[in-house]
């Protein structure tokens, strides 16, 4: 079950599923986002500023479509925008930049495996929840 919130858009109650909006405004911005997508289309060298004046879509829901890989555009000035949200390099969709992406993933990987080494157990231990007739007979 969701949580219940106030939509940081229009204030309404909700409750919350995946997205932190209210039903409605998830409508306006698909909406948004359509006019955004079609005007690319039609002008598919159009900056975040061009974006921004022609369909009246705030700055920030751009840039977050860009990050979200949704659409692909940049400032008039030729940078994307965006920067990696570890070492501050400009990227043009997501969060980090491919190398820091790498070295995040590597970190990950071996944090992974040394948590799965630790949780190693004797297979009597392993067995939980609705086992408890294995249990009784173990015992």
């Amino acid at each position: 079950m969701g949580d219940l919130r106030n939509c940081p858009e229009c204030g309404k109650v909700f409750v919350k599923i995946n997205k932190n909006l209210c039903p409605d405004c998830i409508d306006k911005e698909e909406v948004a986002f359509e006019n955004v997508r079609k005007y690319l289309k039609d002008n598919p060298n159009a900056s975040v500023e061009e974006i921004v004046e022609i369909t009246g879509v705030e700055e920030k829901k751009v840039l977050r479509w860009m990050r979200e890989g949704r659409v692909d555009v940049s400032f008039s000035d030729g940078s994307s925008g965006l920067t990696c949200k570890s070492c501050g390099t400009s990227i043009r969709t997501g969060n980090f930049c491919s190398n820091c992406a790498k070295t995040l993933s590597a970190q990950m990987k071996g944090a992974a495996g040394q948590k799965i080494i630790r949780q190693e157990e004797p297979e009597k231990e392993k067995r939980r929840g609705m086992y408890t007739a294995d249990r009784m007979r173990d015992d």
